[in-house]
């Protein structure tokens, strides 16, 4: 299919440029019309990891040259300098992280500087983001956040010139239909990115598709024009890179000076030009001169392509125009030629350099860290509601901003991909636990300003979040007698559900706010010995909770009850059992003579399932000179899975509330598989590591879940979380599929979730963290969970990744997968509420209490609703956040697609004025998806203006006054 650029581009243009102002858009150097000549932009960038090889800060300041002689406040400084020395001069800045890191170190005068710069015109800022994110691993939540944080900065400095028109996402590994979808939301009139699967890009040279219009959505039908560039880097071409870092030698234009290579360098450039021109539609090129950390010397730089540029146009022979560009005059430049585009509907996973070099081992590269991002997520997203319903108590912006910078750092495509040299990870991780500890502060100093009763002098206890919770850890509670644990919910929707805390008596009594005794569930906490990092709770403490939308409640937990609570024991299983398995009144899980799950049992309807579960790995590549398997990318030895047990020892834990089969297949791998009161999610939380590092083989783990489903090749994962994307095995839609690498081709990224289905059934695995999966035969998904490699694969870490775990022996790492089965109708509803679960899970938190109930109800409130009522099921409370003054911004979006049940295709409304409980709400702006642009136009639903509607994918966004 063909679209004229110009019909894509005229609604676009004119919601994302703004008129009337000296910004770089409506300042570009004059190109020619002439259709003989090939205008060449010239554009000048530097390409800025927020670290990789060094950390953040070794990358600004400098420090560390022996591993790269690189300081990002130099190339600031000099850029700024060589720009404002000729009004033709352009420069295009991306990530905001490192600017306002610049902005912080420079003096008023030097910042003054930069802005004249950008509101002349002369620099541009593309991209826009804090970081130039991951498309693979990075959550929708994370991507939207890091955006609005970049692109709010540049709002604040520059005004309407700092609202970034290209979005520019050069460098990360693969592409995702639902970042462009969510890049066309944001009002981007284009995006660019250099790398493309190696069969991907020899088809789109022969067609002359480089440049398309990108379909980014189904149901928004969304749009964005998109372009490849024509090498496989973002770097200048061979011969003009006039970097320290480069060998290139520099333009000799004196023919009485030694060195004298005019002439050579004039014919080496229009040689490319022109070979580059005839991939393309237009009379218009773009070359990048500038790549990684380039322009610390700026001089060097502009010094050389004055010298092309003057010498180029003294020569009409040559039919060639040079400018100093930006990328967006080059998206004007085509916009007015006006060329007819191919479009794409897919995305661009898994990204290959190569036939043999498939970058699908990055999807679960460092499983650890990118649990900890998804969980700092979600703390985040936590704290910026509360800092807005408890506005009128303690200000927590200063805490609250520390934790948006460590979690938008976090999404860097060197970062959330596990792609950073060991110590660059660390720093990442002490960021992130660092804004996790400010994200306990604001919970408390909420909580405290909500809770407290008007009339009360009491304080509250200090609020502490267990982070070894999930390892069942929580030294605060060890030797307290009664404590608070108070139950956060972070959606739109009431939440009920069985909350475990690591718990450390063999009795207990737990108390709701109504000072009524709830259920409780005591179990022998379950431990593989060798897998233990920390010295775990003997008990787990199982209980209900219900907690209204945007909410919290509290319970009271007391040991001094003269009786001792029954502990429920674990039973050991043996394959002479006619029967084992575990169940609640929904739903039976049963368990093979082997201890492998077998089958799962709806006991509403009496079907039966089945359900295999084993894990497996691949040996890695191993020969070092050769494509291996390494941070990037995931190459097998062979094609064959082995097993590293064909068995499992087995024991049962039946409660009242849950109940367990504890899975232990050898030293460094088990399981706990559980099913809960009045839920027929069945819940795999697995460990493994440290795996073995016998002889230094390479291991790539997976769990495989076989259903029986008839999915004949087809399988479907999230795109960042949104979008489900059909996959075929051993297809691809965009290229004629090459068979190299069986195994690694047909992985594909999953941030929340994949699923299987047929005519009558539907399987669907969610996600506690974004992961590599597939489907190998029909009927299975392979999920990778965990690796170790010990070879270096060639793309720049070099760095093994063989990480070392807390005690040098290896990485330890537990998550969970939540498996759905079921009637394939209402099973996308069911899934998408379940994605929203999984993601913003309840958040707890302890205090001490001195056991009198009594006295605490009568200063504190036990129970807070953020919202006056639950959202429809449908809608999701994306982003509640504080934004510039008293406004606030609100995000909400409708998580179904059309394609999906018909019973969720309906809009939904919402009434924004009667949606708080501690907020009025005085006037709304609706605003594009970052929060800085508005619409074309003026939407309005109903005659009620803060009445709105909310359509299948649709996110709105507000910025509202509020008292």
């Amino acid at each position: 299919m063909f679209l004229p650029v110009f019909l894509l581009n005229l609604v676009v243009w004119s919601a994302a440029a703004p008129q009337g102002l000296n910004c770089s858009w409506n300042k570009c150097n004059e190109w020619s019309s002439d259709a003989n000549v090939i205008n060449v932009h010239i554009v000048p960038h530097t390409h800025d990891d927020l670290g990789w090889i060094k950390t953040v800060d070794q990358y600004y300041f400098g420090t560390k040259p022996e591993l790269v002689p690189v300081g990002v406040q130099y190339i600031y400084n000099t850029v700024i300098d060589e720009v404002a020395k000729d009004p033709s001069r352009r420069f295009s800045f991306a990530e905001t992280g490192f600017l306002t890191r610049w902005t912080s170190t420079h003096t008023d005068y030097e910042k003054h500087k930069l802005q004249q710069l950008v509101k002349s015109g002369q620099i541009e800022m593309i991209g826009g983001g804090w970081v130039q994110h991951d498309e693979a691993a990075a959550h929708y939540v994370d991507i939207i956040d890091q955006m609005e944080l970049g692109l709010h900065k540049l709002d604040q400095l520059f005004g309407e010139c700092g609202h970034a028109q290209t979005a520019w996402q050069i460098d990360p590994f693969g592409h995702s239909r639902e970042t462009a979808n969510l890049f066309a939301q944001m009002g981007y009139s284009s995006l660019f990115f250099a790398r493309v699967h190696y069969l991907e890009k020899a088809a789109r040279l022969r067609n002359k598709s480089l440049e398309f219009v990108w379909n980014t959505s189904d149901d928004l039908k969304t749009k964005i024009l998109t372009g490849a560039f024509y090498q496989d880097n973002y770097g200048p071409p061979e011969g003009f890179c006039f970097d320290a870092l480069c060998g290139d030698d520099p333009i000799i234009e004196h023919e009485d000076m030694d060195g004298y290579n005019l002439p050579e360098k004039l014919k080496l450039f229009e040689a490319h030009v022109k070979k580059q021109a005839t991939f393309l539609r237009t009379k218009h090129v773009m070359l990048l001169m500038g790549s990684d950390f380039q322009y610390t010397n700026a001089n060097a730089w502009y010094t050389n392509l004055d010298k092309l540029i003057h010498y180029v146009n003294a020569d009409p022979s040559l039919g060639l125009r040079l400018f100093y560009s930006t990328p967006t005059c080059y998206v004007k430049g085509i916009t007015e030629a006006a060329p007819q585009l191919t479009t794409k509907d897919d995305d661009f996973f898994p990204y290959a350099s190569s036939n043999h070099s498939f970058w699908t081992g990055y999807f679960t590269s460092r499983p650890a860290f990118k649990g900890m991002i998804r969980e700092a997520s979600a703390l985040l997203q936590l704290a910026r509601q509360l800092n807005v319903l408890a506005a009128g108590g303690a200000v927590n912006d200063v805490e609250v901003e520390h934790m948006q910078r460590a979690s938008a750092l976090a999404q860097h495509h060197d970062a959330v991909t596990g792609t950073a040299k060991e110590n660059v990870t660390r720093d990442y991780e002490r960021r992130l636990a660092a804004g996790m500890k400010d994200g306990e502060s604001v919970l408390h100093d909420s909580l405290a300003h909500l809770a407290t009763k008007k009339d009360s002098t009491a304080v509250l206890p200090r609020q502490i979040r267990c982070e070894l919770k999930n390892e069942t850890v929580c030294e605060p509670i060890r030797n307290l007698s009664s404590f608070t644990v108070t139950v956060f919910n972070p959606r739109g929707q009431t939440v009920k559900e069985i909350i475990r805390i690591p718990y450390y008596s063999r009795s207990a009594v737990v108390i709701d706010g109504k000072k009524e005794k709830i259920d409780t569930q005591i179990t022998k906490t379950f431990q593989n010995q060798v897998q233990s990092a920390f010295p775990r709770a003997p008990f787990e403490l199982s209980f209900p909770v219900k907690v209204s939308p945007l909410g919290f409640a509290t319970y009271f937990i007391s040991n001094t009850t003269s009786r001792l609570s029954k502990v429920t024991q674990p039973i050991k299983t043996s394959a002479n059992d006619d029967e084992i398995f575990i169940e609640n009144k929904l739903i039976r899980v049963n368990f093979d003579k082997s201890g492998l799950v077998s089958s799962v049992v709806d006991k509403t309807d009496n079907t039966t399932y089945p359900l295999k579960q084993e894990f497996l790995y691949y040996e890695g590549f191993d020969v070092a000179k050769e494509q291996t398997s390494g941070a990037y990318v995931f190459r097998p030895k062979d094609n064959t899975e082995k097993r590293p047990a064909t068995v499992a020892k087995v024991e049962l834990s039946k409660g009242s509330l849950t109940q367990e089969a504890r899975q232990i297949f050898n030293q460094w791998m088990s399981q706990v598989v559980r099913v809960t009161e009045n839920s027929k999610d069945v819940e795999f939380t697995w460990t493994i590591g440290p795996i073995p590092a016998d002889l230094n083989i390479t291991k790539d783990f997976i769990t495989r879940y076989s259903f029986g489903i008839k999915s004949a090749s087809i399988f479907y994962t999230d795109s960042n979380g949104r979008q489900m994307i059909k996959r075929t095995r051993n297809a691809h839609p965009s290229f004629t599929y090459e068979n190299t690498e069986p195994i690694a081709a047909n992985f594909y990224p999953i941030t929340t979730a994949v699923l299987l289905r047929d005519d009558t059934t539907q399987a669907t695995i969610l996600t506690d963290r974004s992961q590599g999966a597939s489907s190998p035969v029909d009927g299975a998904l392979d999920i990778m969970v965990h690796r170790r490699c010990f070879l270096d694969d060639h793309w720049g870490v070099e760095e093994a990744l063989n990480e070392p775990g807390s005690d040098g022996r290896g990485l330890i790492v537990s998550g969970t997968h939540v498996v759905q089965i079921g009637p394939a109708k209402g099973a996308s509803e069911r899934a998408r509420i379940g994605q929203q679960a999984v993601f913003h899970r309840p958040e707890v938190t302890f205090a001490t209490h001195d056991g009198n109930v009594n006295e605490y109800v009568k200063n504190f409130e036990t129970t807070f609703s953020g919202l006056r009522a639950d959202l429809p099921a449908h809608a999701h409370l994306l982003t509640l956040a504080k934004w510039s003054g008293k406004q606030i911004i609100l995000r909400l979006e409708h998580v179904f697609q059309i394609s999906e049940d018909d019973s969720v295709q309906t809009p939904v409304s919402v009434n924004l004025k009667e949606l708080f409980s501690t907020i009025n709400i005085t006037a709304k702006r609706e605003v594009l998806l970052a929060g800085i642009r508005e619409p074309a136009s003026a939407r309005s639903d109903y005659d009620n203006e803060f009445l709105i509607s909310l359509h299948p994918m649709e996110i709105r966004t507000f910025l509202l006054d509020a008292e």
